[in-house]
């Protein structure tokens, strides 16, 4: 009877050791993930996989221009980031070397147009359509909603649903006076909500070659990260003893666009400015109808929004925050025609400001120029001049070298 009861006991010990270890491993593995010390929970800023993006596209759109919206979504939007060339990243990628005081040596004329012939040439080689892995992209369409009326909120909620693609600013009344506050209020919401490396400020008659400035931007992004890495190897190397050279100049940050230096300032109209105190004329910034930010200046320009000045233009209240860092590379590309009035029709423009509903589809088809067929009586009208920005001349001076 005792071997029996011994056989039982040793039978009934083993069975329960195996149920005691998996319970104390689940206690174990519960605590680990139910941690909720406020040491361990992000702050602010939301970093699951559906909020973090590549490259935020910003649309700044009126509530009732729904038809360049759909056109938008059902045009470029669905042009996909690709690499479509090995080669685009050595030839056609330039960064921007610092100063002995840490102040980016921006492009000369020459570098600029020596870039444009690199990608003139480049665009007749022959096309690898090699698809890019963990590139994602978020459009979204910067609508005011205060103080409109319930049919309009019940229409831009229906558009929300359907699509998922609208940035509602429920404190902000949309109007062209509010342009400046709308772009404030729309970064200061992106930069709370979802991590990112770039974003694109666009309108919402600009069309984007997105497949073509999605690999531009990874190539930049990538070259930039091979250039930092081997400035950090060559630091460590120059001084194995001293870990002080780790506290060198800051990030490169990326200000890219279509530049204009010394613009006179509005004295009457609509664009009226009264508060811009700073110069007889505007500083260099890039023009509004689509530039892009790296992530680190848009997280600046929301975390001092309420200390900014809201300038009537809003492209020039961006040029004017940003003018006193060191650490931005102001990246002039005449492949942005991003003026108030379109130029003459390149194929390497890459942006394409003013276009209606019809060009975007045009453009969306392979037609190119059909906004040009349009002028009145066939005639062309007198359209702006391309220039490379010369930063070796005061903005006065900037830009009179023809492209």
């Amino acid at each position: 009877m005792a071997l029996t009861r011994y056989h039982l006991h040793k039978r009934n010990c083993v069975g329960i050791f195996p149920l005691l270890c998996a319970f104390l491993c689940g206690v174990l593995l519960t605590a680990l993930i139910a941690n909720t010390s406020p040491t361990c929970s992000p702050t602010g800023r939301v970093y699951d996989p559906e909020n973090s993006y590549f490259l935020i596209l910003l649309i700044v759109t009126a509530p009732e221009n729904f038809e360049r919206r759909s056109t938008i979504r059902e045009t470029y939007l669905n042009l996909r980031p690709r690499m479509i060339n090995e080669s685009y990243q050595e030839e056609l990628i330039h960064i921007p070397p610092l100063n002995e005081r840490g102040h980016v040596q921006l492009e000369s004329v020459a570098t600029q147009r020596q870039l444009l012939g690199n990608y003139r040439a480049w665009q007749q080689k022959p096309i690898k359509n090699i698809k890019v892995i963990n590139f994602k992209i978020k459009p979204l369409f910067a609508i005011g909603l205060y103080g409109q009326p319930k049919n309009v909120r019940r229409a831009i909620y229906e558009e929300q649903r359907v699509f998922g693609d609208i940035l509602e600013l429920e404190q902000l009344q949309d109007s062209y006076a509010n342009l400046t506050a709308k772009v404030l209020h729309s970064m200061r919401k992106i930069d709370e909500k979802y991590d990112f490396k770039y974003l694109a400020k666009l309108d919402d008659d600009t069309y984007v070659k997105l497949d073509l400035l999605a690999e531009d931007l990874l190539s930049y992004y990538e070259k930039l990260h091979q250039v930092q890495q081997q400035q950090q190897q060559q630091k460590t190397e120059n001084h194995p003893n001293n870990n002080n050279h780790l506290k060198g100049a800051p990030l490169l940050e990326l200000y890219w666009g279509y530049f204009r230096g010394a613009a006179t300032i509005q004295k009457h109209g609509v664009w009226q400015e009264t508060d811009y105190t700073l110069c007889d004329r505007y500083g260099p910034y890039a023009l509004g109808g689509g530039y892009v930010l790296s992530k680190g200046l848009v997280s600046y320009i929301a975390t001092y929004a309420e200390q900014l000045s809201l300038y009537k233009s809003e492209d020039i209240a961006v040029g004017t925050w940003l003018a006193p860092f060191r650490n931005i590379h102001r990246r002039h590309d005449v492949r942005f025609d991003t003026a108030w009035k379109a130029r003459a029709c390149k194929d390497y423009h890459m942006l394409l400001h003013k276009r209606t509903a019809r060009h975007m589809r045009d453009l969306y088809a392979g037609e190119l120029c059909t906004h040009e067929e349009d002028q009145p009586d066939g005639k062309p009208a007198a359209l702006p001049k391309e220039y490379f920005y010369d930063w070796t001349q005061p903005p006065s001076s900037c830009c009179k070298t023809a492209v």
